[in-house]
C-alpha cells in the first residue's frame, strides 16, 4: 500500500473520529435532563406546585429581541453578531494569540452561536482546545441550514440570527440553578418582561453570564467585571442591589408532582381535602406511637372520570426515618381481604344468591405443592358452619371464601381477577387458594382502579354487591352493626388486616368516590392489635365525612336494575322476624336461621361426607 493511500486512510479515520466526537452528544442528547419549571394548580385553581426540576429552574417568557437588555448583551458578548456567519475570525485569532502569549487559556472569543452550543450540550465539560474545536464545528453545523439567507434567499439573515439568539437565551445559565433569562427575571427581580429591567439589573445579568458560578455578587472578580460592563455600556447608576434571592420552591404534594405530572391528572387534586387528610393522618399516627404504627398512605379518585383527588404515597415525603420518597401507592403490596369482593361478585354472576348458605369450616385443599395441603382458617379461628352469602363476605370469613373459590374452580377465579385488571404475574397453582385471601402482590393504585369498575350499579350483580357492602346489618359477626364504618352517606366498604398485624387497610367505593387507606410500618414490623376497622377505619371515616361535606359524595336514589327487587326474608318459621333487602326477583329461601332450621336447597355448594359430618358436629342439621 502506497504512502498516499495510507495517508488518505488515516485522514478519513481521524475525520470520522472527530465527527463522531462532535455529534455524539447531539445524537444522544436527552431533553428530559434539561432544566425546567413545574407549575401546577389544583381543581380550585390553588397553586400546589411551583418549583424547579431536579436539573434546574427554567421559566419561559416572551423574548423582546429589540429590548435594551438584548442590545447590551450583543454589545458585550458578540458585537459583530449580525455581521459574521457563525464565528468572529478576527476575535478568535486575537484570543489564540493572547492564550499563547500568556501560556494559559485567558479567552476564547466565543460567539453567541458557540456559547449556545456550549450551554446546551456541554455545560459540564472542561474548556480545552479539543472541546472548543468541537463547539466551533457544531456552531458551523447548526448554521448550515441558514446558508441560503447569506445568499439573498431563505429566511433572511436577521431571522435565523434571531432564532439562534433566542435559543441561546433559552439555555444561558444565570447562577443559583437558574437557566434562561426568564428564570432570572422572576427569581431575582420579580419581573416577566425584558423591557422592565433597570440598567443595574441589566449589568448584573450580563455579569452573571460571564461568572455563573460566582459565590457572591460582591466577589472581587465579579465586581470588577460588573464595573467593566457598566462602563462599556455607558450606564450611570448607583449600585443598590445587595443580594439576589433564591428560588423558593412550593411543593405541597411532592408524591403527586413527582409521579402524576406526565398524566396531567394533578390538576384534578383538591388541596383542601388533601391537607385535611394529611392533618388527620399525622394526628392519628402520633396517637399510635405506643402501638408501633409509623406510616400511612391515602389514595382517592373519582371513578367516573378517573380524576385523582388525593394522592399521598407516605406520611412524609421528606423524612428519612420512614423510608422517605417511597410511594406506597405504586409499590407492590399484598391486598389481603380486599380481594374478596371480586370473588363474591363472580359467584353472583355464576348463580349464587344473596341469602344462599355458604359452608364455613376449616378444611384441607390442594396446595399444588408435593406432599403438602392447604388448610383454611378464619381470622378468629372460629368455624361458623353455615353462613349467609352476604354475611360471609362482609365479615370476611376465610373458610367460606376459600370454599367458594374451590366451588368456582381456582383457574376460573384467577382469570376473573385478571379481567378486573389484577396484575397476576404467576400461574394459578403458584398462588393456590390463598389467591382469594392475600397472596398476590399488586400495586395499590391498580387495586383502586379495579374497585372503580364496581361502581356501575346498572349491572344487577354489582348493584347487589354494593348493597351488601353498604348495609351495616351484614357486619353482625365481626364488625358490629354500629361501627365507625357507618357514614352519613353509606359507602361500600371492605377492610383488610394482615397476619401478625403488619398491614391495616380499608377501601370503599361509591359512584362518586373511591377511597383507599393503608397503615403500616416500613420495616414490616407488627403493629399492636391495629386492624382495618380501628385506625385505618378512623382515618377513613373522617376523610369520607369531609368529602361529603365538600360535595364530592352525593346521596342518590339509585335505579333498581331489572331482575332485582326489595324482598322480605323470614328469619324464623312463623315470619315474626323479617329482614328486608335487595335480592333477585322471584328467589325464595327455605331456611329459617333464627330457629336453627337449615334447608339443603339453600346450599348451592356440593358437600362431601366430611363436610356433612362436620356440620352435624357443629349442630347444623340440614333438612
Amino acid at each position: 500500500m502506497t504512502k498516499k493511500k495510507i495517508t488518505f486512510i488515516i485522514f478519513w479515520i481521524l475525520a470520522v473520529s472527530f465527527l463522531s466526537y462532535c455529534f455524539f452528544p447531539v445524537i444522544f442528547f436527552t431533553p428530559k435532563d434539561e432544566p425546567g419549571h413545574i407549575f401546577l394548580r389544583d381543581r380550585n385553581w390553588i397553586v400546589i406546585t411551583d418549583k424547579a426540576t431536579e436539573f434546574g429552574y427554567k421559566k419561559i417568557i416572551d423574548l423582546d429581541l429589540q429590548s435594551k437588555f438584548v442590545k447590551s448583551l450583543i454589545l458585550i458578548e458578540d458585537k459583530n453578531y449580525y455581521n459574521h456567519f457563525w464565528v468572529d475570525i478576527i476575535s478568535k485569532l486575537w484570543a489564540i494569540k493572547s492564550n499563547l502569549e500568556n501560556k494559559k487559556i485567558v479567552s476564547w472569543a466565543s460567539t453567541i452561536t458557540e456559547q449556545y452550543i456550549k450551554n446546551h450540550f456541554f455545560l459540564e465539560n472542561k474548556r480545552t482546545y479539543l472541546q472548543k474545536a468541537r463547539e466551533w464545528f457544531l456552531a458551523f453545523y447548526f448554521s448550515v441550514p441558514y446558508i441560503p439567507s447569506t445568499l439573498g434567499g431563505g429566511l433572511g439573515r436577521g431571522t435565523w440570527k434571531n432564532r439562534i439568539l433566542s435559543q441561546y437565551l433559552q439555555n444561558v445559565y444565570l447562577w443559583n440553578n437558574n437557566y434562561w433569562v426568564g428564570a432570572a427575571l422572576e427569581v431575582y427581580f420579580w419581573k416577566t418582561d425584558l423591557s422592565d429591567l433597570t440598567d443595574e439589573e441589566i449589568v448584573l445579568l450580563l455579569s452573571l453570564i460571564k461568572y455563573p458560578a460566582t459565590k457572591s455578587i460582591y466577589d472581587k472578580e465579579f465586581s470588577n467585571y460588573f464595573d467593566k460592563v457598566k462602563n462599556k455600556l455607558w450606564f450611570d447608576f448607583e449600585r443598590t442591589i445587595e443580594k439576589l434571592s433564591k428560588k423558593q420552591n412550593i411543593d405541597l404534594f411532592p408524591f403527586a408532582s413527582n409521579e402524576l405530572i406526565s398524566t396531567n391528572q394533578t390538576l384534578t387534586i383538591d388541596s383542601k381535602l388533601w391537607l385535611f387528610t394529611r392533618d388527620i393522618v399525622n394526628k392519628t399516627l402520633d396517637e399510635l406511637k405506643d402501638k408501633n404504627v409509623t406510616n400511612a398512605a391515602v389514595f382517592a379518585i373519582n371513578p367516573k372520570t378517573r380524576e385523582i383527588i388525593i394522592y399521598e404515597g407516605s406520611r412524609d415525603f421528606y423524612s428519612k426515618k420512614i423510608d422517605w420518597q417511597v410511594n406506597v401507592i405504586k409499590s407492590q403490596r399484598q391486598p389481603w381481604s380486599t380481594m374478596k369482593p371480586f370473588l363474591y361478585l363472580m359467584a353472583l354472576e355464576k348463580g349464587y344468591w344473596v341469602n344462599n348458605l355458604l359452608l364455613d369450616i376449616e378444611n384441607e385443599y390442594n396446595s399444588f405443592s408435593e406432599d403438602k395441603t392447604y388448610i383454611s382458617n378464619n381470622y378468629s379461628l372460629k368455624e361458623y358452619g353455615l353462613v349467609r352469602f352476604k354475611n360471609a363476605l362482609w365479615n370476611s370469613l376465610n373458610n367460606a371464601t376459600v370454599r367458594l373459590a374451590f366451588e368456582l374452580w381456582l383457574e376460573n377465579v384467577y382469570n376473573y381477577y385478571k379481567d378486573y385488571w389484577f396484575q397476576l404475574t404467576e400461574t394459578p397453582e403458584y398462588y393456590g387458594y390463598s389467591l382469594v385471601l392475600w397472596n398476590p402482590s399488586i400495586t395499590l393504585q391498580d387495586l383502586v382502579y379495579s374497585y372503580a369498575r364496581l361502581t356501575d350499579l346498572r349491572d344487577k350483580n354489582k348493584f347487589l354487591l354494593y348493597d351488601i357492602l353498604t348495609n351495616p346489618d351484614n357486619r353482625d359477626i365481626s364488625f358490629w352493626v354500629n361501627s365507625i364504618l357507618n357514614t352519613s352517606i353509606p359507602q361500600a366498604v371492605k377492610t383488610g388486616t394482615s397476619s401478625n398485624f403488619r398491614d391495616n387497610l380499608i377501601i370503599s367505593y361509591h359512584s362518586d368516590f373511591v377511597l383507599w387507606i393503608w397503615v403500616w410500618n416500613n420495616d414490616n414490623s407488627s403493629m399492636n392489635w391495629v386492624t382495618g376497622i380501628t385506625w385505618a377505619g378512623y382515618i377513613w371515616h373522617q376523610v369520607i365525612e369531609e368529602a361529603i361535606k365538600l360535595g364530592y359524595i352525593k346521596n342518590y336514589d339509585y335505579d333498581i336494575p331489572e331482575g332485582i327487587e326489595k324482598k322480605s326474608y323470614c328469619l324464623d318459621v312463623n315470619c315474626h322476624r323479617v329482614e328486608n333487602n335487595f335480592d333477585f326477583s322471584g328467589k325464595d329461601y327455605f331456611s329459617r336461621i333464627r330457629d336453627n332450621y337449615y334447608d339443603r336447597k339453600d346450599v348451592l355448594q356440593k358437600l362431601n361426607d366430611y363436610e356433612e359430618q362436620k356440620l352435624f358436629d357443629l349442630r347444623f342439621y340440614l333438612k
